[in-house]
């Protein structure tokens, strides 16, 4: 929590105090005091732990699934039913053990979700194919199946390219109607598009073309999802676009591409999909996104309405990020309503 003194972390328990002793005077009280721990403890990472003192254990083992999927599963103490969460990280993604990611699971187990962790090589290697799509679907019924799982409360949720591979998943036909919900973080609307600004470093504002700095990690898996996808001479000229093409150049690439490379990234954009969803959406980008434009997100909302969208300060990308109290009391204030609401209507 770099730029927090000790003051700023004392005003802001005294305020999650505060919080707590109005709530707790509400028939919700339960839920929010669920959703402030969580808030607290994973986006924070306040000491002291709050959410351990009246919560057990979590047990972690591991699920597999159809379309050769796999993930690790943690499950609440105890052995009553629970809703379910399927969690999809997104390309080159930390790894399961990493203290983040372990702590963000076993957050979520301890108010009272199953989490299912996907794992993909693929995804791994920074490739983005529409096999996810199959596996993501494949998740879902195995962990609605599972005995400790409610099969009506079981919802996705997607940090990055796991947010949008995410709203895919959620929009096919044999799941849409069963998905609770949709938690998509930083997600891109179109693959082509965020391919576009990736390889110009501009992507298309509102009123004008914008430059841009993408992350290593974007540069990566756009790189590695065409090269998976393109021929010899495809590949030639993906190379031949080289460093510093504009955005016409990029598109015009793109627009070029043979129809196995145009299918794969369709498969995996939301954009060609969105009608099918029929599952509320929560939508959150960072406006300062290096990884995904958060003009992808505005795409998307201009085709579908989500149940809530908010741009944020707080995030790095999809990693919170309160170094600025006044964006970590505001935004962390938006993140706590809306866990809230999904504990409530979902938990």
């Amino acid at each position: 929590m770099d730029g927090w003194t000790i003051p700023h972390r004392l005003r802001f328990l005294a305020r999650v105090v505060a919080v707590l002793m109005v709530f707790a005077a509400l028939p919700t009280a339960h839920d929010w005091w669920r959703a402030t721990t969580f808030t607290a403890d994973v986006v924070f990472g306040l000491p002291g732990r709050p959410i351990t003192w009246f919560s057990g254990d979590p047990s972690t083992g591991t699920l597999e699934y159809a379309e050769g999927g796999r993930g690790v599963l943690t499950l609440p103490a105890g052995d009553g039913e629970v809703p379910g969460l399927i969690l999809a990280l997104g390309a080159d993604p930390a790894a399961a053990d990493d203290e983040r990611v372990v702590r963000f699971t076993e957050g979520l187990a301890r108010i009272g979700f199953a989490v299912l962790l996907t794992q993909s090589e693929e995804l791994d290697a920074a490739v983005v194919l529409p096999v996810e799509i199959g596996r993501l679907t494949a998740a879902f019924e195995a962990l609605a199946a599972h005995p400790r799982v409610r099969d009506d409360r079981v919802g996705y949720v997607g940090l990055s390219a796991g947010g949008s591979l995410t709203i895919v998943a959620a929009a096919q036909p044999e799941v849409a109607r069963d998905v609770g919900f949709v938690v998509a973080i930083g997600p891109y609307y179109d693959a082509a598009s965020l391919a576009a600004a990736v390889l110009s470093e501009r992507f298309r504002g509102p009123e004008a073309v914008e430059e841009w700095d993408p992350a290593r990690i974007s540069e990566r898996a756009v790189r590695n999802t065409l090269l998976a996808s393109l021929d010899d001479a495809g590949a030639a000229a993906f190379e031949a676009l080289g460093d510093g093409a504009t955005i016409e150049e990029a598109e015009a690439f793109l627009a070029s591409l043979g129809p196995a490379a145009r299918a794969n990234l369709e498969g995996v954009s939301p954009s060609g999909h969105i009608d099918g969803l029929r599952a509320p959406l929560y939508l959150l980008h960072d406006r300062a996104d290096r990884f995904v434009p958060w003009v992808e997100s505005e795409a998307l909302v201009a085709d579908h309405e989500p149940a809530l969208y908010h741009r944020l300060d707080l995030f790095d990308h999809v990693e919170p990020d309160p170094g600025n109290l006044g964006y970590a009391l505001r935004d962390g204030w938006r993140l706590l309503r809306l866990l809230a609401h999904i504990l409530g209507e979902f938990g």
